[in-house]
């Protein structure tokens, strides 16, 4: 919330500067406007937010706008997201593995996920009516829309054998498979295998809101705050942004 505090303190101080804006040449009713992003996200996640848009304005109110967005974070606290719950709630605790016809003990590694976060990719097509006050200095707008968004999902596999083996059976306390058999290798301390990285495509919706400070001509800055949701095929991703914008309209 101390990011917000910020950004609508520095939106408030330059609205009381901003009459300087007034002598300017005026903004036209139709025409088109490009803007960027800078912020922070939280909810399933904290992020940092970076995006610009192009749009056309078809009257001094509506507008169609394009925007590519990409956030960029962790996972609150580290914890086992509800994707990776659903993935491995099928494997038990501990996992059998026969080690082969030489060696009957079984292998009972205990296996775990350790996150590493996710980045969010999204290109939306949005509606924003915009409410010009002020002889055309200050612009609140609501948009919202929809598009596809692509959540890579960052994850490290550890397999902790060392709880688990048998030693009196092996013949030393590593062990090696043949690769040539599409066995596995295990070891005395934990494997931590590389880490991965899983995308996922799903559809993007978007609702929020914001307004613009004009400072020179058709340039201003502003606040803009929005609620962004990624539907998946096990669960949804929200997210809530607040972000400073910076816009030109032409």
């Amino acid at each position: 919330m101390t990011a917000l505090r910020v950004l609508l303190v520095a939106t408030a101080g330059l609205a009381s500067t901003a009459g300087i804006a007034a002598a300017q040449q005026a903004v036209p009713d139709t025409g088109g406007r490009v803007y960027g992003l800078v912020g922070g996200g939280f909810g399933d996640g904290t992020f940092a937010t970076t995006g610009a848009g192009a749009g056309l304005r078809l009257n001094s109110h509506l507008g169609l706008d394009l925007e590519l967005s990409h956030l960029s974070g962790r996972t609150i606290d580290g914890t086992t997201t509800s994707w990776f719950d659903d993935v491995f709630s099928t494997l038990p605790t501990s996992t059998a593995f026969d080690l082969g016809s030489d060696n009957d003990a079984p292998w009972f590694p205990s296996i775990r996920v350790e996150t590493h976060g996710r980045d969010v990719t999204t290109f939306l097509t949005k509606l924003t009516v915009e409410f010009p006050v002020a002889d055309g200095l200050l612009f609140p707008y609501l948009t919202g829309g929809g598009g596809l968004g692509r959540v890579m999902e960052r994850y490290s596999i550890v397999v902790d054998t060392s709880p688990w083996i048998v030693l009196d059976t092996l013949e030393s306390t590593d062990y090696a498979a043949d690769a040539d058999d599409g066995s596995f290798h295990f070891f005395s301390e934990a494997a931590i295998f590389p880490r991965a990285a899983t995308p996922e495509l799903g559809l993007a919706l978007v609702l929020g809101g914001g307004v613009d400070v004009r400072l020179w001509r058709g340039f201003a800055v502003g606040v803009d705050i929005r609620w962004l949701r990624v539907l998946r095929a096990q669960d949804a991703l929200d997210t809530a942004q607040a972000t400073a914008r910076a816009s030109y309209r032409f």
